[in-house]
Parts: C-alpha cells; structure tokens; sequence
C-alpha cells in the first residue's frame, strides 16, 4: 500500500457498513473486522459498549436491542414511580423504577446525542459501591485535589467472574448481553457540593437486601429475613404436599385456585433463595413482556 493509498484509508471518507452512506474521518467509528459505522447509526447504540470491540452483526442485533428498550422505556419506565438520586443533577444520576426492577443512568452530558433510551434491571447488577477520585497535588507537601464522586456499578456478563450459569441462577441474576465494563455515575465533582451517592447505595442496598437481616433498635419481631425465610419454609411444606397429592390422584386433581396457590408459594422460595431480588424480577419480566409482545 502506497503511502497515498495510507491516508485515503486512513482519513477518507468511508462508507457506513450499516446504513451505505458517505461518513467523514470525524463522524464515523471503526468497528470490529476493520468496517465502519458513521455517527447516526452510533446514536442508535449504547454509551456503554465499545464497538471497536463488535463485529457487524453484533452492532446490527445492539441496535435491536436498544430499540426495544426504547420500547419498554416509553411502555413501562416514563410511567412508573422513581426515585432519582440525584433529582436535580449537573453530570449523572440514577433513576430507580422499583415497580418495574428496572433503573436508568441519566447524563447530562449525553443524553442529546442518543437516540434510545436504556434501561438496566436489578438482577443485572453485580455490584456496587462508592468511590471518590482524588488528583495528585501540583506542589509537593499540597494536599490531593478533588476530582469527583459517585457510584462504580459492576453488571453480569463476561468478566464477573462468577464460576457458571447454575450459580447465577441461584443468585437471581442475568447476565447483561453487551455491557461488559464497569460504569461510573460520576454525581458531582465539586468538593462540597451536595452529595447523593449515599442516597443511591442505601436504594441498592435496599434492592438487595443488605440490612433485611437487621431488627429495628424497639423492634421485639422478626425482621425482614426472617420473615421471608419463614414463609419459604411454610411454601416448601405446601407445594411438597400438592406434588403428593397430584402424584397419587394425577394434575387434574389440581384446580386453577390450587395451581395458582402452588405459583404463589413457589415464589415465596424464590424470594428467600434470593433475598427478595426474586420480586424485582418478576417485576421486570412482566414490564418486558407487557413493552415487546
């Protein structure tokens, strides 16, 4: 290759592998195989994917993907009760939508230059937790400089390093199909502004149930945890005495009342194998279900 055939390549135009058309060096990105997307189809795209790391059909399904969740954004998200931390933002913040198990990453920054909407479900979440990043002072003896704060969410998929997909089921979760990296919401970065991070973690605490294992300071009952794994226990007794029941008389022993009662308890199962993420689950499965069908 000639060294004119080099930046006719390199800084020519080139042709959209999706769409055909024309796309300057400055509105295009180079995707997997050595193609190119221009910059109307990538507005169709997640923010958090790197589609250098995406072959043609990948970026055709992604783009699929992020069209139903436009879908199910304006189906079931835009009229859910959230809670938004925080509700009035300069950078990022975090809606949650509890009724649906879904929550949305909502930047400032960004959201001009996309076109669909994305959602992200409780059982996707991996992790999460506070950070803060500091600058290294430009004098020595100077103390660091703040540079910002907020939360580091880790999703399931690729690079979660849970050992196979048995131990996901178990822990309620689902693997995300094309956001592999860890995300920052960056919440503020001014040193004393207001800050909401804690606000957003307690939410996902609550989601998880990291403290449903805690008794109130006069509470004299069981807690949350208790109480769950209480109902499992009850649940796990009737649906072992429904399966007798059906194995000596046959499934049309089983009433619609009784189908729906052995429904019920199997979720109460659930529910404590999970620590109530099971719930936000159901949740999210209907949502979809009531948004793509």
């Amino acid at each position: 290759m000639g060294l004119g055939d080099f930046f006719k390549k390199k800084f020519g135009k080139q042709i959209c592998t999706l769409c055909g058309s024309e796309c300057g060096v400055m509105h295009r990105s180079k995707i997997k195989g050595g193609e190119y997307v221009c910059n109307i189809c990538e507005r169709q795209c997640s923010k958090f994917v790197r589609l250098s790391e995406l072959t043609k059909p990948e970026v055709s399904g992604h783009i699929e993907y992020m069209k139903r969740q436009e879908k199910l954004y304006n189906e079931c998200f835009v009229n859910a009760k959230r809670d938004t931390y925080p509700s009035a933002f300069h950078n990022q913040a975090i809606s949650f939508a509890d009724e649906i198990g879904m929550f949305e990453i909502m930047d400032r920054n960004t959201s001009q230059n996309k076109v669909n909407h994305e959602l992200f479900r409780y059982d996707q979440v991996l992790g999460y937790e506070r950070y803060v990043e500091k600058e290294k002072p430009t004098e020595p003896g100077k103390p660091e400089i703040f540079k910002e704060a907020g939360v580091k969410i880790r999703l399931v998929g690729m690079q979660d390093h849970i050992e196979n997909d048995m131990e996901k089921a178990n822990m309620g979760l689902r693997s995300h199909p094309y956001v592999k990296r860890e995300i920052k919401v960056v919440f503020h970065t001014k040193e004393g502004e207001t800050d909401y991070t804690d606000n957003a973690v307690a939410h996902f605490d609550h989601i998880f149930g990291v403290h449903d294992n805690e008794s109130g300071l006069f509470s004299l009952g069981m807690n949350k945890k208790e109480k769950r794994d209480l109902m499992a226990g009850v649940a796990a007794v009737k649906t072992a005495m429904a399966a007798v029941k059906v194995a000596k008389e046959g499934e049309e022993s089983l009433t619609e009342e009784k189908k729906a009662e052995i429904q019920k308890n199997m979720e109460a199962m659930e529910d404590a194998k999970t620590g109530g993420l099971a719930e936000y689950t159901r949740r999210a499965d209907a949502a979809e279900e009531k948004a793509w069908n």
